[in-house]
């Protein structure tokens, strides 16, 4: 009894959670768009540093997606492996696009070094994965027809 009691426990923590993922999505491509405006009514044009706003803020949202993606296969016990990994690498991704270069040359490289070096990270661990037979590419559903 108790054991089902736990289970259904967890269950609806999940749901919670998955719901919430939806939400800050949600929040987060509505703040996009109202981003998107400002910078364009700022100057009637897209600036440099509103460019890197608008793809810092359109990375973070496909992160929480990807976050969204990962509590969706847990609840379906399915394996989380590849969808982390593709989490891992577009946060990894988001911090090289918005990088700035503005700071003192030696920080700069070995940031710069730092990032290269996940991303190598991610992608031969992913590789590998994927090659042991661990990590299996699922059929994705297509949202357009």
């Amino acid at each position: 009894m108790l054991n089902k009691m736990m289970h259904v426990a967890v269950d609806l923590l999940e749901r919670a959670i998955a719901l919430l993922l939806v939400v800050i999505a949600a929040l987060g491509a509505v703040d996009l768009v109202v981003e998107m405006f400002n910078a364009v009514s700022d100057k009637g044009y897209l600036t440099p540093d509103s460019i890197l706003r608008v793809l810092d803020s359109v990375l973070v949202v496909f992160i929480v997606i990807e976050l969204f993606n990962i509590a969706l296969a847990y609840m379906k016990r399915r394996n989380v492996i590849a969808t982390v990994m593709e989490a891992g690498l577009v946060a990894v991704v988001r911090k090289l696009v918005i990088f700035e270069t503005n700071a003192d040359a030696a920080y700069v490289l070995m940031k710069a070094s730092a990032l290269g070096i996940l991303i190598v990270a991610i992608g031969l661990t992913w590789f590998l994965l994927r090659r042991s037979g661990v990590c299996e590419s699922e059929p994705t559903e297509s949202v357009v027809s």
